[in-house]
C-alpha cells in the first residue's frame, strides 16, 4: 500500500520502477500471484536497468501460481532476453523446476545439457554454486525419472558434497539412494541411505529425519529383510510428523502381511497403542491392526480367533474415535466382521454407516455393494438394487471400481429385478451386461437367469427365444445342459405336456451325467402325470425313488405315489409309500405329514387299530408340526367313530373315547375352527350316544357362543342341533312338545338357509354352498308336516333350491304347488 501511494506521489522518480518492483513482490509474499504478475507485465516497459527482474518474479508469480508452463517460458525468455544478468542461470534453472513439475522430464534435460547453453556455461565457471548444485540435482532427476539410472548416479556422484548446503546434500543423498535402488545396486543404496539419516541428523529436521527412515526401511524391505524394514519404520511412530507415522502404520501392515509376520507387526502396533494411547495416529494405529487381524481371517476361515480380534479392534475404535475421518472406514471393516459371521443385519447397519460417511472412494464403492448384498440377504430386493445401481452409475470415475465391481453389481441388479417381478428393469440390468462387459464370465449365467425370469413372469415363449439366442451367442458353453433344461420347462409352463415330455427325453438322452439329471427325471415323471400317463408317471416316479434316494425330490416323488395309490383306493399301497417318505427321510418336511397320511390310508383299509397307532404317534412327536399334530388328533377321533367297540356290553364305547380325543382339541384351541370343529364332532358323538341334551348342548357353544367359528361350522352346527331335536322329539309323546322341538329345529335349518341370501353372514364371509343345500333339503320335510313356509317365501325358497340342486327341479315344482297354500 505504501508503495502504491509512493507511485501516485512520485510517478517520475528514479526509484519508480524499485518501487513497482517493491510492491510486486509485496503481492508475490501475499500469495497474490495473478495481480503480481498483471503489475509486473503492465509496467515492465518502465523498469529500466531492472527489467530482468521484473521477468524473474514474473515468471516466479506464475510457477507460485501453478502455471508451471508459462513460468517456464519466461525463465527461458530470461536466460535468452537478459544472457549477462545475474539472474540468468537461475532462470534457466527455474524453467528446467517449472517442467519437472509438469513431468516434461525430456524438456528438462534439453534446458539444462544444451551444450553452449547458459547452464552448462555457469557448471563450468562455478560448479560449486548452489544454483548450478540445483541444476544438476534436476538433470539427474530427470535421468533418474527416464530411467537412465547411470547417467543419473554420474552426476550425483560428481558433485562436491562438501560444497552444498545441509539441505541440497540432503536431497542429492535422497535422490542417489533411490537411484541405485532402482538400479538394484542395493549395497550402494544401503550405503547411501546411512549418509542420509547422517545428513538428517545432523540438520536437526523430524521431517527429513523421518523421511529417511522411510526410505531406508523401503530399501531394507525391497531386499526381503523384513524384519529390519518393520523396525526401523517402527522409529517412525513416535517422534516424527503426523504424515510419516501414518505411512509408517500402514508400511508395517502392508509388509507384515506380505511376510506372513503378521502376529509380530500387530505386537508392535498394540504395543505402540498401549505406550502411546494419546498419539494423534492411534486412530490409524488401531485400525490398521484390527485391519491385519481381518486380512489374516479372510485368509483362513478357519482362524476364529483372528476374526474376534478384529472385531475387537473395530468395536474399540467407533468407542473411542467415533468422530475420526476413519470412522468411516472402521464402519466398512466391521461390516466385513459381521457378514463372515453371518449377522446379516449388524453387517446392514454397519455398511449403511460406512456408505454415509466414506468420502467418494473405491471404499465407498465397496461399502454401497456390501450394503446391497445384505439387503438382498435381507430380502429387501428394492433397496438392494438401488444400492447396486449406485456402484454402476455412481463410480465412472474410478476405473477399479468399474473393472472389479461393474459387472457383479449389474447381475445382482438383474438378480433383484427378477426378485421384485419386474421384467423391465432386469432387461435394462441385462442390456448394460451386454453392452459393457459381454466378456464377463457372469455374461452367461446373467442371460440364463434372465431367460428363467421370462418363464417367471407367464412369458414361456419369451424366454424359449432368449435361451435359442443363447445357444447361438454361446455354442460352447458349459450352461448348455442348464439351457435346454430351462427349455423344457418353458413347455411346462404353457402346460404343453406332450412337448414338455418329448425334451426331457432328449435332455436326458443328451446329458446323462449332468448335476440336473435328478430334477429333469423328476420333470418327466411329473409331465407324464399331467399328460395323463399315470402308468408311465408310476413307474417313473418308482424308478426315481430308487435311483436317487438321497435327492431332496425323493420324498416328493415317494409321497405322490402314496398320494396315486389313495386316489385308486389301494389303501395298502398308499400306505406302504406313505411310511417309506417317513421311515427314509425323517428330516424331511413331508416325514410328519406322510405318517398322518399312512393312518389315514390304514383307516380306509378299516385297519383302525393301525390307524390309530399312526395318529398317536404323530401327535406324541414333539417335532411334528402343530397343524399336522391337531389334523391328527381329529383323524384319531374320527377313526375311533368309525371303529367298532372291544368292549362286549358296550357297542358304542369307542364313542365316548373319541369324545375324550375332541375334548383334549378343545382345551387347546378354545378360540379358533379347531375348537369349533372339535365340538362339532362332540355333538357328533353325544347324537350317537343318545345323549340329546348334551349334543344340544354342545352344537350351540359353536353357534351361539363361539366367536371364531366360521360360517361352515356355524352352519354344520345348527343343522347337527336340529337333527338332534329331531331325534329328540321322536321320544317325546306330548303334541305340543314335540312339535315345539320340530319347530325349533326347522328354524335352525332356515338359519343355515338363509346364509344364501346374505342373512346371518360376518363381515367378510360368503355362505358355503354345500351347507345351504344341505339345510334346505333338511327343511322340506318339515315345512311339509308342519306346513311352514320360509321367512323368505314358499317361491323365493323353491327358486334357490332349484338353482342349488337343478336335478331335483320337477320334484321341486310339485312342492312349490304343494305348499303354495302355505302362508308365512
Amino acid at each position: 500500500m505504501e508503495f502504491a501511494q509512493f507511485m501516485e506521489n512520485f510517478p517520475n522518480s528514479t526509484n519508480a520502477s524499485q518501487a513497482m518492483l517493491l510492491q510486486a513482490q509485496s503481492e508475490f509474499q501475499q500469495k497474490k500471484f495473478g495481480e503480481a504478475v498483471a503489475l509486473l507485465k503492465s509496467n515492465q516497459s518502465k523498469a529500466k536497468n531492472l527489467e530482468d527482474q521484473y521477468v524473474y518474479w514474473t515468471g516466479e508469480s506464475q510457477f507460485a501460481g501453478g502455471n508451471f508452463l508459462s513460468a517456464s517460458d519466461t525463465f527461458v525468455s530470461l536466460a535468452q532476453n537478459f544472457p549477462k544478468s545475474s539472474l540468468a542461470v537461475r532462470g534457466i534453472v527455474e524453467a528446467a523446476s517449472a517442467q519437472a513439475q509438469s513431468k516434461n522430464w525430456p524438456q528438462v534435460e534439453s534446458l539444462l545439457e544444451e551444450t553452449n547453453g547458459i547452464f552448462q556455461y555457469a557448471a563450468q565457471a562455478d560448479s560449486a554454486g548452489e544454483t548450478v548444485a540445483r541444476g544438476h540435482l534436476l538433470l539427474a532427476q530427470a535421468k533418474f525419472e527416464q530411467t537412465n539410472f547411470d547417467g543419473a548416479a554420474a552426476i550425483l556422484e560428481a558433485i562436491n558434497s562438501q560444497t552444498l548446503s545441509p539441505q541440497l546434500d540432503w536431497q542429492r543423498a535422497d535422490l542417489l539412494c533411490r537411484v541405485k535402488m532402482s538400479a538394484g545396486d542395493f549395497p550402494a543404496a544401503l550405503a547411501a541411505s546411512t549418509n542420509l539419516l547422517q545428513i538428517a541428523n545432523f540438520q536437526r529436521d523430524d521431517n527429513l529425519l523421518a523421511e529417511s527412515r522411510a526410505l531406508r526401511a523401503d530399501l531394507l524391505a525391497k531386499m526381503n529383510l523384513s524384519g529390519d524394514a518393520i523396525a526401523v519404520y517402527s522409529k517412525n511412530l513416535t517422534n516424527a510428523p503426523v504424515k510419516w507415522q501414518r505411512q509408517a502404520i500402514l508400511k508395517i501392515a502392508e509388509i507384515s502381511l506380505a511376510q506372513n509376520q503378521l502376529t509380530n507387526a500387530g505386537q508392535k502396533l498394540a504395543d505402540f497403542l498401549q505406550q502411546f494411547s494419546n498419539s494423534s495416529v492411534a486412530d490409524m494405529a488401531l485400525l490398521t491392526l484390527g485391519e491385519m487381524h481381518l486380512k489374516s481371517y479372510a485368509a483362513n476361515h478357519s482362524a476364529t480367533n483372528e476374526l474376534q480380534a478384529a472385531q475387537t479392534n473395530f468395536d474399540q475404535f467407533l468407542g473411542a474415535f467415533a468422530n475420526s475421518p476413519l470412522a468411516g472406514k472402521a464402519f466398512l471393516d466391521r461390516g466385513w466382521c459381521n457378514w463372515f459371521a453371518q449377522k446379516i443385519p449388524e453387517s446392514l447397519a454397519d455398511f449403511k454407516s460406512a456408505a454415509q460417511q466414506l468420502p467418494p472412494s473405491e471404499d465407498l464403492a465397496v461399502a454401497k455393494f456390501k450394503l446391497a448384498d445384505a439387503q438382498f440377504a435381507e430380502q429387501n430386493f428394492a433397496g438392494a438394487r438401488t444400492n447396486y445401481n449406485a456402484v454402476v452409475n455412481d463410480f465412472t470415475d474410478f476405473p477399479d471400481v468399474v473393472r472389479s465391481l461393474g459387472a457383479q453389481a449389474l447381475y445382482q441388479s438383474l438378480r433383484a429385478s427378477l426378485e421384485l417381478n419386474d421384467p423391465t428393469n432386469a432387461s435394462i440390468a441385462l442390456s448394460k451386461l451386454l453392452k459393457h462387459f459381454y466378456s464377463s464370465e457372469l455374461m452367461p449365467n446373467a442371460e440364463l437367469l434372465y431367460a428363467e425370469g421370462l418363464g417367471d413372469f407367464g412369458k414361456p415363449a419369451a424366454a424359449r427365444e432368449t435361451f435359442q439366442n443363447f445357444e447361438q451367442q454361446w455354442p460352447n458353453s458349459n450352461l448348455k445342459p442348464q439351457v435346454e433344461f430351462a427349455v423344457a420347462h418353458t413347455y411346462e409352463l404353457e402346460k404343453n405336456w406332450p412337448a414338455a415330455i418329448t425334451n426331457y427325453e432328449h435332455w436326458l438322452a443328451e446329458f446323462p451325467t449332468n448335476e440336473l439329471l435328478p430334477r429333469a427325471s423328476y420333470a418327466l415323471a411329473w409331465a407324464n402325470f399331467q399328460a395323463g400317463n399315470e402308468t408311465n408317471a408310476v413307474a417313473l416316479f418308482a424308478n426315481f425313488v430308487a435311483q436317487f434316494p438321497t435327492n431332496e425330490l425323493a420324498p416328493q416323488a415317494q409321497w405322490w405315489l402314496g398320494d396315486y395309490f389313495y386316489g385308486q383306493k389301494n389303501f395298502t399301497g398308499a400306505e406302504t409309500n406313505y411310511e417309506r417318505v417317513y421311515q427314509d427321510w425323517p428330516a424331511s418336511d413331508l416325514a410328519h405329514p406322510a405318517r398322518l397320511m399312512a393312518g389315514r390310508a390304514a383307516a380306509g383299509r378299516s385297519g383302525y387299530h393301525d390307524a390309530i397307532k399312526y395318529f398317536q404317534d404323530a401327535i406324541s412327536d414333539t417335532n411334528c408340526p402343530a397343524d399336522v399334530a391337531v389334523q391328527a388328533q381329529f383323524a384319531w377321533g374320527n377313526a375311533l367313530m368309525s371303529y367298532e367297540s372291544s368292549i362286549t356290553n358296550n357297542p358304542l364305547a369307542n364313542f365316548q373315547f373319541a369324545t375324550n380325543v375332541f375334548v383334549l382339541i378343545v382345551q387347546k384351541y378354545p378360540t379358533n375352527d379347531f375348537g369349533a370343529l372339535a365340538l362339532c364332532y362332540i355333538g357328533d358323538c353325544a347324537v350317537q350316544l343318545a345323549n340329546y341334551d348334551a349334543a344340544t348342548n354342545t352344537y350351540a357353544q359353536v353357534f351361539s357362543t363361539n366367536s371364531m367359528a366360521g360360517i361352515s361350522l356355524r352352519c354344520r352346527a345348527q343343522i347337527g342341533f336340529g337333527m338332534t331335536l329331531e331325534k329328540k322329539a321322536e321320544l317325546v309323546v306330548t303334541g305340543d312338545d314335540k312339535n315345539a322341538l320340530l319347530h325349533l329345529a326347522l328354524d335352525n335349518y332356515f338359519d343355515a338357509f338363509e346364509t344364501g341370501y346374505g342373512k346371518n353372514l360376518r363381515d367378510d364371509e360368503t355362505a358355503r354352498e354345500f351347507w345351504v343345500k344341505e339345510a334346505g333339503l333338511r327343511a322340506l320335510p318339515l315345512m311339509q308336516s308342519l306346513r311352514v313356509a320360509p321367512p323368505e317365501g314358499v317361491d323365493g325358497f323353491i327358486t334357490e333350491m332349484e338353482g342349488l340342486l337343478p336335478q331335483l327341479k320337477d320334484s321341486l315344482e310339485k312342492k312349490r304347488a304343494e305348499f303354495s297354500q302355505i302362508k308365512n
